[in-house]
């Protein structure tokens, strides 16, 4: 797996040559991961490139009266439906910490495409909000302390033991 995360591309006959084993052992448990700890294989691209220049990590608290009075469900669909429908939304989670309990992460092509996706998430799904607030963080790379690549966890389990 960890070789997979550093270069999903890789052959299966160059993974076996460079772990010493053979080619047909390393399909049967890429096969087997595929079925268990792989999702999707993807690429990261370099969104500045495609012409983001926002990343805005929004936090979000539901009312309290909508979320205990049995209208969680409605709110929780909607929700995930309004997520859904904008491909700029790339992550979106309940979750409790810090009085927020739900977040997501967008992108964002300027400063204003990012203010009229906030006043559309705001007005849409208002009725179940009681308040929004967003970090937000520039694309560009170099103002990165480490920039985002899920590579990095193939060296997480070499440090945890």
């Amino acid at each position: 797996m960890s070789e997979m995360l550093k270069n999903s591309k890789v052959s299966d006959r160059r993974m076996a040559k460079k772990l010493g084993t053979s080619q047909p052992t390393i399909t049967r448990r890429r096969s087997k991961l595929e079925k268990t700890l792989i999702k999707a294989y993807t690429i990261l691209p370099n969104l500045k490139e495609m012409g983001f220049e926002i990343i805005a990590l929004t936090f979000i608290a539901g009312r309290r009266e909508v979320l205990t009075r049995g209208r969680f469900e409605e709110a929780q669909k909607k929700a995930k439906e309004w997520h859904s429908k904008h491909p700029n939304v790339i992550f979106a989670g309940a979750g409790h910490g810090m009085g927020w309990n739900g977040v997501l992460l967008s992108l964002h092509k300027s400063y204003s495409d990012y203010v009229r996706f906030k006043t559309e998430h705001d007005k849409e799904l208002g009725e179940y909000l009681s308040d929004t607030q967003s970090f937000i963080m520039e694309v560009d790379p170099a103002t990165a302390l480490k920039p985002f690549n899920p590579s990095y966890l193939a060296d997480f389990g070499a440090r945890e033991s």
